[in-house]
């Protein structure tokens, strides 16, 4: 397979190359607070006013968050390329991420297709071109045909968004999607424009994950679908490359909020003031996250860069070294071997 970065057209014409790393925004795991006006807003609204003028290419934020008032209004977002609206699924929802470091056990707020649907007819698409994703209820599990005529039914009234189809887990007791049902049906993904994964859905190994990246990526290629591969979940530093290599494009997730990227890692944040030359040890600590959040803003844009002149490179891994870890490129390249090697058996 042959690495590729894509250009993803909004049907407002707006273009924006992959890879995409996208700064995710979400009231789970997060404390609601109560603003001046009485209102319960999430803690990570302080975090959205620091990154809000540095973002351009894209954000996601999620529809539940959105009906419920928890975030900023959409109109106090700053105006991004594209910002993904994902359904809702991930916060009603029992499941974390990988960078979750405690569990929220707070009741959730009543959610349905019908509150997706209205959060959708009222975006202001004009003005924030938006990528739908299809709704997701760990509580309804169903085979992945029901899955594809569900999510094509709501996309279908909404033809002047992109559209991005979340695969999931097809029984009530599965933990991951079922592989050979996806490319079985590969062909029945032919009209959506992004095919998403969750990362913790994919696999229970990062080996066995970039296996599975692979083989739906490799079945899209062999079916004509240029649609790249979203993995929900996933803004860690290193296996974003790995995934990448494995036929992923697009990576979205919590991770920049909860940590710092900090030469090549993700690491506590309470630590940056004692490494990062350009803060001190007697930095408050608020300080030390808001330099964290700009300096991960940064971070991803610089990895895109490192990623796309990877693609035009003869697999030159020591591109990887530029991201500050020494020896990272190698590491990469180790790590992509046993994938290689795994995949050819």
């Amino acid at each position: 397979m042959k690495l590729k970065t894509r250009m993803l057209k909004h049907p407002s014409g707006i273009e924006i190359e992959t890879p995409l790393f996208i700064p995710s925004y979400s009231s789970k795991g997060f404390a609601l607070i109560k603003n001046h006006d009485g209102e319960l807003k999430s803690e990570i609204c302080k975090a959205i006013g620091i990154a809000k003028e540095m973002l351009e290419e894209c954000q996601l934020v999620s529809a539940y968050d959105i009906h419920y008032n928890y975030l900023l209004d959409p109109t106090e977002l700053v105006s991004t390329k594209l910002i993904f609206i994902d359904s809702g699924g991930y916060e009603t929802s029992s499941s974390f991420d990988f960078a979750e470091t405690q569990r929220d056990n707070s009741n959730h707020n009543e959610w349905n297709i019908a509150y997706l649907d209205t959060v959708i007819n009222k975006w202001p698409n004009e003005r924030f071109p938006a990528v739908i994703v299809s709704f997701d209820d760990e509580k309804v599990r169903k085979p992945i045909t029901e899955q594809i005529n569900d999510a094509s039914k709501l996309f279908d009234k909404h033809k002047d968004y992109l559209h991005d189809f979340l695969i999931k887990p097809e029984t009530a007791k599965s933990d991951y999607i079922k592989i050979d049902s996806v490319l079985k049906n590969i062909n029945l993904l032919k009209d959506f424009d992004i095919i998403g994964v969750t990362e913790k859905e994919l696999g229970h190994s990062i080996l066995e994950r970039m296996q599975r990246i692979n083989k739906i990526r490799n079945s899209l290629d062999a079916a004509r679908i240029k649609a790249p591969i979203h993995v929900f979940g996933s803004l860690d530093p290193i296996t974003v490359i790995l995934y990448f290599l494995a036929g992923a494009e697009i990576f979205d997730g919590l991770t920049w909020l909860k940590y710092s990227y900090y030469n090549g890692i993700a690491m506590y944040t309470n630590n940056l003031c004692a490494l990062d030359k350009n803060i001190e040890i007697s930095t408050i600590d608020t300080q030390v996250k808001a330099t964290s959040i700009v300096n991960n803003i940064h971070y991803l844009s610089r990895l895109k860069n490192i990623l796309i002149n990877f693609t035009k490179s003869n697999s030159n891994f020591n591109l990887f070294d530029e991201l500050g870890y020494t020896g990272l490129g190698k590491i990469i390249q180790n790590n992509y071997e046993i994938f290689n090697n795994r995949i050819k058996k």
